[in-house]
């Protein structure tokens, strides 16, 4: 069995090549998100549907990436670094006009058997805001 941290960093490095055959294949079919606009959804399709959603938004990629895991193996933290182009207002956010954008971000995945069964991803949201309106 593919260890945790390996895991992750399939799952980012198909995430930076919009690679969604290869994320659905590292996710539980009921795996839980909760996104960095506080929701969660449930479901392989919803987690998709989510991410394909933000990356017309945000023409994003992560870089500088540590991942860290814990004593237990089933958890791993992925400290990154998202760096992009805010092409298409997202509602709740300021509008879009090609803003550039860099901003730490954290990724926390729980594995089990394999798959990631739960993610959760982090970014100071309020700053996130302010850089994006100038």
């Amino acid at each position: 069995m593919t260890d945790a941290q390996t895991i992750a960093s399939r799952f980012m490095e198909a995430l930076n090549d919009r690679d969604f055959d290869t994320l659905s294949r590292l996710v539980d079919e009921d795996v839980a998100f909760d996104a960095l606009s506080g929701e969660r959804t449930l479901g392989a399709g919803s987690l998709r549907s989510w991410m394909m959603n933000y990356l017309r938004h945000f023409d994003e990629s992560l870089s500088d990436i540590v991942l860290m895991r814990d004593a237990g193996g089933q958890r791993v933290a992925a400290d990154a670094t998202a760096r992009g182009t805010y092409r298409e207002t997202l509602a709740g956010f300021p509008d879009a006009s090609g803003q550039a954008y860099s901003i730490a971000s954290v990724f926390v995945f729980e594995i089990e058997d394999g798959l990631i069964t739960r993610l959760s991803q982090y970014r100071n949201i309020r700053l996130f805001e302010r850089e994006l309106a100038g």
